[in-house]
C-alpha cells in the first residue's frame, strides 16, 4: 500500500512505525482508547493491519509504545526538576511551588511543542479517568516511580499535614492537571472563544500560585 501522507501532523518522510505512532496518539487523544479500532488507525495512517501487528503486536501493545515514546521526556524532565529542587533546598523542606513546578511544567511542555505534544497531553487527560484495566495499568506503570517521588517531596514540603489531608490536596492537584491536559472545551463554552485553554504557559502562570495557596493552607479543623 502506498505510504502517502494523509495528515499534516504526520511527517511525509516518516517510517511506517512513526506514522502509526503519531496517528494512534492523535486518535486516542480525540476519542479515547476504547473508541478507536486498529482499522481506524491503519486507515488514517495509510498502512495495513499487518504493519501494526509487526511493530506493536496489538492495540494494547501500540498504546504501551505510545506511552513509552511520549512519556519518557516527561519523566526525565520531572526527575531533573526534582533533583534541582533537592539541591536547592538541601535538608530543608522543599518549597511547595517548586515541587508543583516539577510536576506540572513537564506535563504541559514535554514532549516538544507541536501537535504531538498537544495530542499526548489530551490523551493523558482523557485516559486518566478510563476504567479500562489495560489503560490504567499502562498509565500507572509509566508514571508510578516519578509519582512516588513527587508524593514524598510534597510530604516533606508539608510536614504538618495529616496524611489523609495531604492526599486529598494531591487529588486536587492531579485533578487540575488532568483537566487542563484533557482540554475538553467546557471552560471555553463558559468564558467564550477568546479564552485559550491550549496556552500552557498561561496554565502554569495561573495554576501554580492557585495550587500553592491551596496546598499551604493550615490543616482543616478536626
Amino acid at each position: 500500500m502506498a505510504e502517502a501522507n494523509t495528515h499534516a501532523d504526520i511527517p511525509a518522510s516518516g517510517s511506517t512505525k512513526e506514522r502509526i505512532l503519531h496517528t494512534a496518539a492523535r486518535l486516542f487523544s480525540e476519542r479515547g482508547f476504547d473508541n478507536v479500532s486498529l482499522r481506524d488507525i491503519t486507515t488514517e495512517a495509510d498502512v495495513n493491519i499487518a504493519a501494526v501487528n509487526y511493530h506493536f503486536g496489538s492495540k494494547v501493545g501500540l498504546l504501551t509504545v505510545v506511552f513509552d515514546h511520549y512519556a519518557a521526556p516527561v519523566n526525565a524532565a520531572r526527575e531533573t526538576l526534582l533533583d534541582e529542587c533537592d539541591r536547592k533546598h538541601g535538608e530543608a523542606p522543599p518549597a511547595v511551588a517548586d515541587v508543583l513546578w516539577a510536576l506540572l511544567y513537564p506535563a504541559f511542555h514535554a514532549p516538544a511543542t507541536g501537535e504531538d505534544g498537544r495530542y499526548f497531553r489530551q490523551m493523558l487527560g482523557r485516559m486518566s479517568s478510563s476504567a479500562n484495566p489495560d489503560v490504567r495499568r499502562i498509565l500507572f506503570n509509566t508514571f508510578d516511580n516519578v509519582a512516588e517521588r513527587f508524593v514524598d517531596m510534597m510530604s516533606r514540603a508539608c510536614p504538618d499535614l495529616p496524611k489523609e489531608e495531604l492526599f486529598w490536596r494531591l487529588t486536587c492537584v492531579y485533578g487540575a492537571m488532568m483537566y487542563a491536559q484533557a482540554d475538553n472545551g467546557r471552560i471555553r463554552t463558559l468564558a467564550g472563544e477568546t479564552f485559550d485553554s491550549t496556552n500552557m504557559d498561561d496554565a502554569l502562570k495561573y495554576m501554580i500560585p492557585f495550587l500553592t495557596a491551596g496546598f499551604t493552607q493550615p490543616p482543616a479543623a478536626r
